[in-house]
């Protein structure tokens, strides 16, 4: 079930926003889900790298799988990252 929050923000900031979000094109309403949607997805991907580097054998796992399935199709003859990126 959806929630409505209600942000109360200062007159500068609001202006701030109303700015921005007629610079897009866009609601203040969407422009600020659009922000809060962005800091969500930097702080979960932030929250990875650091369980990533906590636990270097399951990177090293994840790469070297990555590496085999590119290798496969190479193989196959079917299109894949370069080697380059891996």
């Amino acid at each position: 079930m959806a929630r409505t929050i209600t942000l109360r923000l200062s007159d500068e900031v609001y202006e701030a926003v109303k700015r921005y979000a007629e610079a897009e094109q866009t609601s203040m309403n969407a422009w600020v889900e659009g922000v809060l949607s962005t800091e969500d997805m930097r702080r979960r991907c932030a929250a990875h790298g650091a369980w990533m580097r906590a636990k270097p054998g399951v990177a090293a796992a994840a790469l070297a799988f990555g590496a085999a399935n590119q290798a496969a199709l190479a193989e196959a003859g079917l299109p894949s990252l370069s080697p380059t990126a891996l």
